[in-house]
């Protein structure tokens, strides 16, 4: 019995490209890409390190997900090539990035939730939409704290002046 019983609600050339573009999504994002480098690290950056790499690894079990889904409806999953611009970010700190994680992963929310519209034919495959789209939305919460404590931190730092 398959993963995904609906799988004929929907026909696959219709279901395909919209899972293999989340695909893309999942398995090519900054997190995705960050988890694959090595980034400048301070002391201070760990619980947005360790966010980010809840974030990754949730990306991933995701993207294997939807790959099962590519496979079960006969397509071969496509995940596609980091983005170009993503190499510019490999000597920063991950408290420097932390705000372009959140501008991306918020512009993959607006994917996901299309994506989860376009796949209302297949009830299963929609489900697993959704989920994704919760998972993003709790994780985007997290990271949109972590970047209002850093603000707050940055405010407490007392700057000496000698003159």
């Amino acid at each position: 019995m398959s993963v995904f019983p609906d799988c004929l609600a929907m026909k696959s050339y219709e279901t395909l490209p919209v899972l293999n573009r989340l695909l893309n999504c999942l398995s090519r994002s900054l997190p995705a890409y960050l988890a694959e480098t090595s980034t400048y690290e301070n002391p201070d950056s760990a619980p947005i390190r360790a966010a980010i790499d809840r974030l990754a690894s949730d990306q991933r079990r995701y993207a294997d997900r939807v790959a099962e889904a590519i496979v079960a409806r006969g397509g071969r999953p496509n995940p596609g090539r980091f983005p170009r611009e993503f190499t510019a970010k490999n000597d920063l700190s991950v408290s420097y990035l932390l705000h372009d994680v959140i501008d991306l992963l918020d512009q993959d929310i607006a994917l996901f939730e299309q994506y989860a519209k376009e796949l209302e034919g297949a009830a299963s495959l929609h489900a697993l939409a959704e989920e994704i789209l919760g998972n993003a939305k709790g994780h985007l919460d997290a990271l949109l704290e972590l970047a209002k404590n850093q603000v707050e931190a940055a405010g407490r730092v007392e700057v000496k002046v000698e003159g």
